[in-house]
């Protein structure tokens, strides 16, 4: 009987090893799908990047972060698809969550127009709008990896 609670032990570690992958991977997806710029197929707009740039994640609260472009040539940074001005990547706070645990976990741009922009052009709106199947997608990446 202890062999067959072990058996059962192990097979939910290893089931909730593959829910928070799922769980990660689809956040990580969705929050790509957002950031993808209107020229690259997307719906973020992109001037000077800080918009991109002002995405942050949180574990049990709303992120935060600077709310303006400060600095450079008027007061107007360019920033890369690269740079995050509100502190660590997403990807780097999805590796500190534990979606099994029922950790909320809040994304969003801390740019002071994000808003604005998301109700003019919907770029989290319709990322979020394929949450199903960007789940289903995530759960057929994630057993390709467990093999």
């Amino acid at each position: 009987m202890a062999k067959f609670g072990a058996q059962v032990e192990k097979l939910a570690k290893r089931y909730e090893g593959r829910m928070r992958a799922i769980a990660r991977t689809a956040v990580q997806d969705t929050v790509s799908m957002a950031q993808r710029p209107k020229n690259s197929g997307g719906h973020m707009p992109i001037q000077t990047g800080f918009l991109r740039a002002s995405i942050q994640a949180a574990i049990h609260d709303m992120p935060s972060g600077p709310t303006g472009n400060e600095g450079g040539h008027g007061g107007r940074r360019k920033f890369s698809s690269m740079e995050n001005v509100a502190g660590e990547p997403v990807s780097v706070t999805l590796l500190r969550w534990h979606p099994n645990n029922g950790d909320p976990l809040f994304v969003g741009w801390t740019a002071n127009y994000a808003r604005y922009m998301e109700a003019k052009y919907g770029f989290m709106r319709l990322a979020a709008g394929k949450w199903e199947s960007t789940v289903k997608k995530a759960v057929m990446k994630v057993e390709k990896s467990y093999g």
